[in-house]
């Protein structure tokens, strides 16, 4: 299986002593090794990454010398995310996912999804000390793109996980800073929150509070995947919810979903906060949805997340899908 994938990158590889010494030309095919190798199979072992020329002999005794400059799989992947991220990030596309509102039919907000040319969250999922930079990189490439793209009031969704939330202070207070580099008011930002059971409630309660305070808008994501979610909602009162997608498809269909949905739609409205179904792939369960009385809907029956948010288009299919 190894040296399949080896040469299915058309690398190359040699076992000397205990070691096996995999060569590449570029940094890139490297990191897709990597991505595609079991992680578990490779964390056991010591890895050596320097640059060599051709009358370097690589054998047991210089193995030998240079273990102390050898990493671990999780360095590894750091030094070699470091080594091409300039070329990575310059290829990432910001893309944007209409939200409507249901009562309009107008464009409500888009989501901004970032698409890197690698598999971001693989990759994250080996090389810590980029994950945070990352992030980081792609909110504010979103945030410039909406600043230039997004006309008037239309609101901006930008996706916020808690495994980059060491210092969420910092992260949001330095988050807002860029919006307003960028002339992108607070006011129209809403910060959802995905997996936030992963963080204490009293830390996720006190960032929601100022977020609140300097103008931001919160969401929370996946909103019904479990109890967690419910508890979590009666806590922390965002401003939208989120409802996952999994209830929504087939909706039209499933009773049992139905009744969730409503009680959800039911709790939310009674605390004032705003909800968003997302998913939404046939007609049939936006009706369903819009007689229930969700506020906005997102899906691909509207658009596809496009790199060029086209309003006017997505707000003539949203008529004719509302009125019929």
């Amino acid at each position: 299986m190894f040296s399949e994938t080896i040469k299915h990158y058309g690398l190359y590889y040699q076992v000397v002593g205990s070691a096996v010494l995999v060569f590449a030309q570029r940094g890139e095919d490297l990191l897709e090794l990597l991505l595609d190798i079991d992680k578990e199979m490779l964390k056991g072992f010591r890895y050596l990454l320097k640059d060599v020329d051709d009358n370097t002999k690589i054998d047991a005794f210089y193995l030998i010398r240079e273990v102390p400059n050898t990493v671990n799989l999780e360095e590894l992947a750091d030094r070699l995310i470091h080594t091409v991220i300039s070329d990575v990030f310059y290829e990432v596309n910001i893309l944007f996912h209409p939200i409507i509102d249901l009562k309009t039919g107008k464009v409500f907000a888009y989501e901004a999804l970032c698409r890197p040319p690698i598999k971001i969250t693989d990759l994250l999922s080996i090389g810590k000390s980029t994950s945070a930079y990352t992030e980081d990189f792609c909110r504010t490439k979103a945030i410039k793109s909406a600043s230039e793209k997004l006309k008037g009031n239309t609101k901006l969704f930008i996706n916020f996980h808690p495994r980059f939330l060491t210092d969420p202070f910092k992260v949001f207070g330095d988050f807002i800073s860029t919006a307003l580099s960028y002339n992108l008011q607070p006011s129209r930002v809403v910060i959802e929150l995905t997996e936030y059971e992963e963080l204490r409630l009293s830390v996720v309660r006190n960032f929601i509070s100022f977020l609140k305070e300097e103008g931001v808008k919160v969401a929370l994501d996946d909103v019904g995947s479990g109890y967690s979610g419910l508890f979590y909602l009666s806590e922390l009162k965002p401003d939208y919810i989120k409802i996952d997608m999994e209830l929504i498809r087939d909706i039209h269909k499933n009773n049992f979903k139905k009744v969730i949905v409503n009680h959800l739609i039911q709790m939310a409205h009674t605390e004032n906060i705003r909800v968003v179904c997302e998913g939404i792939e046939k007609k049939e369960e936006l009706e369903w949805l819009r007689h229930a009385g969700v506020d906005y809907a997102q899906g691909f029956l509207f658009a596809k997340p496009s790199p060029e948010p086209n309003s006017s288009l997505v707000e003539k299919i949203a008529k004719i899908l509302i009125e019929t």
